[in-house]
């Protein structure tokens, strides 16, 4: 119900944080690792939820990935988020 505007706040977000005149560049970057989440996740969900025979390990394995992402954004400078 919300993955419309949490892509559309993503994107706006990212094209902040970019330099203007490498935005193909970075935005091409940004679809490419949007195109390896969709195999990484369930394979990693699906591997996890085997490997412990249980569905449960499957969700809590993608802290994996969103605790990295986390304590990345808390590098992200706020003054580029407001620019305008």
């Amino acid at each position: 119900m919300v993955q419309g505007g949490v892509q559309s706040v993503s994107r706006t977000i990212f094209s902040r944080l970019i330099p203007q005149e490498k935005a193909t560049e970075f935005f091409g970057f940004y679809n490419l690792i949007g195109k390896s989440a969709v195999v990484i996740g369930p394979a990693l969900v699906g591997w996890m939820a085997y490997l412990f025979n249980n569905p449960k390990a499957g969700i809590v394995s993608l802290l994996i990935l969103f605790i990295p992402g986390i304590v990345i954004l808390f590098y992200v400078p706020k003054k580029s988020l407001l620019r305008d």
